[in-house]
């Protein structure tokens, strides 16, 4: 993603029912967030843990994804993942790796974020 720490606000203020655009190096993935998962950095004696933010995005064709964006207060630790909802090999349902890399989020109120 371009612009880290915008970025990082963006994702931070989305709500459920908001319209979000996922720009991935593949696709542009257009729907709406039903589920946020939020969890502030803490420090422990190893140093800092994680923050992370994790959206629940369906699209209009009905697809899942889950957009997990882990967070230091250090931007350049900063991890973003998106998995799919889709079934396995063995017939079974689970989140699947894409392997994307997303480049871009924009919400309907803020715009693109660069």
């Amino acid at each position: 993603m371009t612009n880290d720490s915008s970025q990082t606000e963006t994702i931070l203020s989305l709500e459920p029912t908001d319209c979000i655009q996922i720009t991935t190096t593949n696709c542009t993935l257009t729907g709406v967030v039903y589920q946020c998962d939020h969890r502030e950095p803490e420090l422990t004696c190893r140093g800092p843990e994680p923050g992370e933010h994790i959206l629940y995005v369906v699209t209009a064709c009905n697809d899942r994804y889950r957009l997990q964006y882990r967070y230091y207060d250090e931007i350049e630790h900063t991890e973003t993942t998106l998995d799919r909802y889709g079934r396995t090999p063995n017939g079974r349902y689970s989140w699947l790796r894409t392997g994307v890399r997303i480049q871009d989020i924009a919400t309907p109120t803020g715009g693109e974020q660069e």
